[in-house]
Parts: C-alpha cells; sequence; structure tokens
C-alpha cells in the first residue's frame, strides 16, 4: 500500500481542491505560514482519527464541510471480504480508472460530534452489479444469467469465483459501466461495512513528528515502538500463563471478600463483581541517560539538539531492519532540522533517505537549505500563497524562487569565501573535499605530484548532486565569481555498462565530459575503498563487493554497523586509507583517476 496522491478542499489554509503527488521522499518547503504542514496535518487527521475541528474549516467555505482523499497503488494487497478466500483491491474492482485504491473522508464540523464519513470509488456496472450481494443473492444473479454455479466435480464456485464469472459476463456482453463513489457504512453487516473494515485494517500508519514537540526518547512514536516490540516477544516466546492465573488467584481471592462486603450494603440491582484485566504494555517503559563526570543525566535534560539525535537513530535503526511485507507506515515531520548543527542536518537527511531505501515513506517540511540542497527536484513540493491564494507547484523547472524562500542568495557572503581561489573543483559533498585533499596530500609526499590543491589554490566546494537546488544555485553563483571549474561527481552506475545518470544529466546542461566535468569510473566514492582495505580497518567485517555495489547500504545493514560508520563509511574510514591501498583502487594500469582529475583541474589555472 503505497500513498501516491492528496486532495485536500476546505481544510484549513485550502480553499479549492488541491492535489499533492507523494513519492517515497518528499520535502515541502516554502515561507512561515505558508500552509507546509497542512499537507502533513490532512494526514493526521486521515490516518490517526484526529478528526478537525471548525476552526480548521477554510475561512471561504461555502458550507461545513472538510474533505480528504488518499490515492494508493494497492499492489495486490491481499484482503478478505467472505469465506475467508484471499482476494484484491484490483481483483474486485475495488480501484479507480488508474487502478488505485481512492479513499474520502468527509467530515461535517458543524456537528456536535465531529466524525467522518467514508467513500471509496470503485467500477459499478449499469447493469448486474454484484460487489455488494451476499452468497444467496450471488446464486439467484448467477441462475437469472445462466451462469453454472458449481464446477464439473459437484463442488460450489466460491463467492469470489462467482463475482469473477458475473463479471466477465459484464465484460462478454458489452455492459456499460461507470466509476462511482460509494459511501461506506460504519454499522451493520453487509459487504461495504466488512470492506470498510477490510481498509481500516490495511491503511498504513503515520508516525507524526510536530514541529513543537521534543522528538527525544519519550516520543509517543517511540514508545509505541518499543511497547508492541515487547508484546510481540511476549506473545512468540514467554508463556504469561501461569503468571496470569498466579495473580488472578491471588488477587481473585481478596477482591471475592471486599466484593461481598459491597454488596451487603447496596440495593440488589446495584452488586458488583471483581474484573481482573492484564495491560502488559503498562509494565514497560524505556529510556536512555548520558553520563557526565560519572552521574547518570537523563536525555530531558540535555539540549534539544542532544535529544533530537534520539530520533536520528531511531531512523536510522528503522532503516537497517530486514524488509518487511507488513511494513506500512509513512514518517511525516515538520522542521526536524530545528536544534541541529548544520552536519548533523545533512546526517539526518541521509538518514531519512536510508528509510525510504527499506520501504517507507517520508514527508518533510523544512527550512533547512541542507536538506533542500541534498534533495533531487522531482522530490520537492514548494508551497506559496499569491493573493491569498494556496499553491502547491511540483516538477518544479525554476528553483529561483525556492532559493529566495530559503535564503539563498548569489549575493551573499559566500563569495567572499573563495575570492582567492583561481579554479574551483566541484564536489558532491563534504566527504568528497575530505577524499580530494587527503589523496592530494598522499601523493604529494609519495612524490607523484609536487603540489597540493591548497598550494595550486585550487578551491574543493561541495555543492551536492547535479540533481539539488544547491547545484543550481552554485552554478549561477559561477557566473558572478566568474572563476573556471571543474565538476567532479559520482556515476551512481549500477553495472559496468549502464550510462551514467549523472553524465547524462550534465551533458543535457550543456556541460562537456573531459572538459568541464569528470564523472567517476566506480559507482560512488565508498567503492574506491577496497574490501581488503575495509577488512583492515574492520576486523571481522568480512565485507565483499565489487565497483558497482551499493557499499553504504551494505555498511548500513551490516552486524558492524557501528564501526563501519553505517552509511558514514566514506567519512569514517577514508582518512585512514593508504598510498598503496588508494592507488589499488584510483590506477586501473593503464590510467591514474585521481591524477586525471588533478591534471584536468590544474589545466584550468
Amino acid at each position: 500500500m503505497i500513498l501516491t496522491k492528496i486532495k485536500i478542499h476546505q481544510f484549513k489554509g485550502i480553499f479549492d481542491e488541491k492535489e499533492i503527488t507523494i513519492d517515497d521522499f518528499n520535502l515541502i518547503v516554502g515561507q512561515n505560514d505558508a500552509g507546509k504542514s497542512t499537507i502533513l496535518k490532512s494526514l493526521d487527521c486521515f490516518l490517526n482519527s484526529n478528526n478537525p475541528s471548525p476552526d480548521d474549516l477554510n475561512n471561504k467555505s461555502g458550507n461545513n464541510l472538510i474533505t480528504i482523499t488518499l490515492h494508493f497503488n494497492p499492489s495486490n494487497q491481499s484482503i478478505i471480504i467472505d469465506q475467508n478466500i484471499e482476494t484484491t483491491f484490483e481483483e474486485e474492482e475495488l480501484v479507480n480508472d488508474d487502478n488505485e485504491l481512492v479513499i474520502k473522508k468527509v467530515w461535517d464540523v458543524s456537528k456536535s460530534r465531529i466524525t467522518a464519513n467514508t467513500f471509496i470509488e470503485r467500477k459499478q456496472y449499469v447493469e448486474n452489479d454484484f460487489i455488494s450481494l451476499t452468497e444467496a443473492q450471488l446464486m439467484t444473479a448467477c441462475g437469472n444469467l445462466g451462469i453454472d454455479t458449481q464446477k464439473a466435480n459437484g463442488e460450489d464456485f466460491n463467492n469470489k469465483e462467482k463475482r469473477q464469472k458475473i463479471r466477465q459476463h459484464n465484460i462478454d456482453s458489452g455492459i456499460d459501466f461507470t466509476f462511482v463513489v460509494e459511501k461506506l457504512p460504519t454499522s451493520g453487516s453487509n459487504r461495504f461495512k466488512i470492506i470498510h473494515d477490510r481498509i481500516k485494517g490495511i491503511l498504513p500508519r503515520f508516525e507524526y513528528f510536530k514541529a513543537d514537540t521534543s522528538l527525544s526518547e519519550t516520543d509517543t512514536a517511540i514508545q509505541k515502538f518499543f511497547k508492541t516490540l515487547a508484546i510481540k516477544t511476549l506473545e512468540e516466546e514467554i508463556d504469561t500463563s501461569d503468571v496470569e492465573d498466579t495473580i488472578q488467584s491471588k488477587l481473585g481471592e481478596v477482591l471475592e471478600k471486599i466484593t461481598t462486603k459491597i454488596n451487603d450494603v447496596v440495593p440488589s440491582e446495584e452488586n458488583v463483581e471483581p474484573v481482573i484485566d492484564f495491560d502488559w504494555t503498562k509494565l514497560v517503559s524505556t529510556k536512555f541517560k548520558s553520563t557526565a563526570d560519572g552521574t547518570e543525566v537523563p536525555l530531558s535534560s540535555r539540549g534539544d539538539g542532544f535529544r533530537r539525535i534520539t530520533i536520528m537513530a531511531y531512523f536510522e535503526y528503522l532503516a537497517e531492519q530486514q524488509k518487511s511485507e507488513h511494513q506500512k507506515i509513512i514518517f511525516g515531520l515538520e522542521e526536524p532540522e530545528t536544534f541541529l548543527h548544520p552536519s548533523a542536518q545533512e546526517s539526518l537527511f541521509h538518514k531519512l533517505i536510508a528509510l525510504c531505501e527499506n520501504d517507507y515513506q517520508v514527508i518533510v517540511s523544512t527550512h533547512s537549505p541542507i536538506i533542500v540542497s541534498n534533495t533531487k527536484k522531482d522530490k520537492i513540493t514548494h508551497i506559496h500563497k499569491t493573493g491569498g491564494t494556496y499553491n502547491v507547484e511540483q516538477q518544479i523547472a525554476d528553483i529561483t524562487s525556492i532559493a529566495f524562500d530559503l535564503g539563498i542568495k548569489v549575493d551573499n557572503q559566500f563569495i567572499s569565501l573563495f575570492d582567492s581561489a583561481k579554479v574551483l573543483l566541484l564536489v558532491e559533498g563534504i566527504d568528497d573535499a575530505n577524499a580530494l585533499n587527503h589523496l592530494c596530500q598522499l601523493y604529494k609526499v609519495n612524490g607523484v605530484i609536487t603540489q597540493d590543491f591548497a598550494e595550486l589554490e585550487i578551491a574543493i566546494i561541495p555543492i551536492g548532486g547535479c540533481d539539488s537546488i544547491k547545484h543550481w544555485v552554485s552554478l549561477n553563483l559561477l557566473s558572478t565569481l566568474n572563476k573556471p571549474f571543474l565538476i567532479f561527481q559520482d556515476s551512481d552506475k549500477t553495472n559496468a555498462a549502464e550510462q551514467s545518470p549523472t553524465k547524462t544529466a550534465l551533458e543535457n546542461l550543456g556541460f562537456v565530459d573531459g572538459t568541464d566535468f569528470i564523472i567517476s569510473k566506480k559507482r560512488n566514492l565508498e567503492n574506491y575503498i577496497s574490501p581488503a582495505a575495509l577488512n583492515r580497518l574492520v576486523p571481522n567485517s568480512n565485507l565483499h563487493y565489487d565497483d558497482w555495489s551499493n557499499v553504504k547500504q551494505l555498511c548500513g545493514k551490516h552486524q558492524l554497523a557501528g564501526r563501519l560508520g553505517g552509511r558514514g563509511v566514506a567519512d569514517r574510514h577514508f582518512k585512514n586509507l593508504t598510498f598503496d591501498e588508494l592507488r589499488s583502487t584510483f590506477f586501473d594500469g593503464n590510467e591514474d583517476e585521481f591524477l586525471n582529475i588533478y591534471t584536468l583541474a590544474n589545466s584550468k589555472l
């Protein structure tokens, strides 16, 4: 069940219905009070049943109805709507014309008790519509249409098979159909009530971290995670029946005596009886303490930034767990960068991306230029208001307005940092800059070159990947700096024969390979750390990979992830590689890849 689209109508700052396409990773940007959090709050209303209030109704609304519609790719999710026979939304045609599961909720906020009416979009045949029919009604319908209800061996077709036969009859007979929005009842026992219950059971969980919450180890989402894990352990690994029987017996004796005394003094119609319930989740409580000067200090007493690191570690743990078909969580975060150092913000970004790689969906609202600069343009949603009208901009071509909203300008102090540089060497991240400087020092010490980049006055600038906002802003900045430059980027290839998507993107922008840019011969920077070198640095890691493996992912999911550095393996270990170890990965026997970069950058002087 993958969320693909959100439609919002008359909720908070949204009057006319707005549609937001949702991907695996989604970044919402915009100025203060633009309405970024409205998208996250709409999901909270829908998926967590936090019903809106009258104050949430848009002030231009002509009625009292708030409507939120979610579109999902059901991915042939198995459901049971009768007879314990597995089926799918697609097979039962409980999807729209695009094969999406579309669920709509409508709240009338004028009512004293505000609850949602739920609707589903489905295919409806103008004749012989059958999805809501009971078993007896299906038998009658099949009889009227001349459809056999028994197999050759005398065994009855099940209800799913009967529906399929009527469906095929309608198709063969050219029966017209339309797509309708059907209200799902909340009571009764008919087929649509069952469908409603099944939908509630398979919708993803929405973990919502608001901007004004602590994002600490006491957060409800984290505690719920630990308590669920504890209950699962109790159910699967521990027999609690003896404990419960013992407690029931001991408490029961006392409670019976107290009950007798109560009933002796109250009328018979008000008599009571003892009840003993077990809630094992209330026995589970987790927290962390930091140690300072030998004294244990709760994280709640540490700074906000330190406490927010807890949530980063929680995300990293989830990203490293084995994928499961039962993972159905959407993470919504409002301004998670608050209180975090810039380097921690970049680390947070990579942890969120890792969640997506493990089949979670992530939606983030942010003001952080660091997080935005690392995000591909097609993952960004820009929210802005024009004349009081709420606007949603996706698939953005011109990022100038986003850069302005975030305070990224070509006339800021960034320019003065590179006034003395003669050549700009533009790389993706700080890891790449540190790696090239380390390489340069080793090559100089070993007599391969005579001057390092600093001595040549070549400034190495991390600007993000070629699809990032920072890259476009930085390239615009180049015209202001009016300095020669060379771009060095990861190839991002997954095999030797593949065309590098980075190379294609740069060429489409008019840059020339070997003149304006160089693409790495391997997949990423981490692939230049040989398995032998990494196994030397982290004994017993026993990692095996080639030039095209996703080394970050391998290290992030490894049992020694902490020692390997997880997805920060390059930052942890590249500086500890020897000249011989690096030369073995940069020199293929014919040409030295680092010397190619160094020579081309030098030629720009």
